[in-house]
């Protein structure tokens, strides 16, 4: 009996260790970096939240072996784990996000396994995330990618702690990087009849305690940003995505 135990306890200790979890013979990223609130912490629920990533890049955003693709904000790597079961590789996958620790998981446990896929920090100003950031947010902000790269741009909750005058830059850049005929899309907190701008909105979605936890924009306001930009609104969804986000696919133009 304590041999029996001695061993349960030794399983116990190397499983807490580990810095992944293996679930229905996927590796998914340790419950520490799963970042979305706590309901992503249940291996089922954050598998199927990955796979349903994966049908968009399959179904909506027709994603195939000859994409090149971009995923800004790629944190863990929940959106690219479903894109490998439900497409597979593809021509190349960059995904870049400012925090080292999610880089360096992804690199280890995707890139590793899959050539196509590569991952890079980036050390992006944010007031309240990055303050000390040294990729500052102004007129010449650039990604380390030439114009013209991308078939499509992907970006799931990355705007939501995003003012105007930042998402506006945002805009610019996502523009330079696409190909012509090339999609962009993002999630963001929109709604009709509301402010166009407002930090932390009362009795909206959740209760926040910290500043820019939501930034809320109206709809034809936030658009207008994007189109600004030279985007094309190709498709919009009220309230779909995580959190209620909506979802927008944009186009440039040939």
């Amino acid at each position: 009996m304590k041999d029996l135990f001695r061993r349960i306890i030794g399983k116990i200790k190397r499983t807490l260790k580990l810095d992944y979890r293996k679930y229905k013979g996927i590796i998914l990223p340790p419950l520490g970096m799963r970042l979305m609130g706590d309901k992503f912490l249940d291996d089922q629920f954050y598998l199927d939240s990955s796979l349903r990533e994966g049908d968009k890049f399959a179904n909506r955003l027709k994603v195939n072996k000859d994409t090149v693709l971009l995923e800004i904000g790629c944190s863990s790597g929940r959106s690219v784990i479903g894109l490998i079961e439900k497409v597979g590789r593809i021509k190349r996958y960059v995904g870049v996000d400012a925090n080292i620790l999610n880089v360096n998981w992804c690199n280890k446990y995707i890139a590793s396994k899959h050539d196509f896929c590569e991952f890079h920090y980036i050390d992006l100003w944010h007031i309240l995330f990055n303050p000390n950031g040294s990729l500052r947010l102004d007129d010449n902000f650039r990604l380390d990618f030439e114009a013209g790269t991308f078939d499509i741009l992907y970006l799931q909750s990355v705007l939501p702690n995003s003012v105007d005058w930042e998402i506006r830059i945002f805009a610019r850049e996502y523009f330079r990087l696409l190909k012509p005929g090339g999609t962009l899309f993002l999630t963001d907190f929109i709604e009709e009849n509301v402010p166009d701008m407002t930090e932390n909105p009362e009795g909206y979605v959740m209760k926040c305690t910290y500043p820019r936890q939501i930034v809320r924009f109206e709809k034809n306001y936030f658009l207008k940003m994007f189109t600004d930009a030279g985007f094309v609104v190709d498709c919009y969804e009220q309230g779909t995505e995580v959190d209620t986000q909506s979802a927008v696919y944009f186009k440039k133009p040939f």
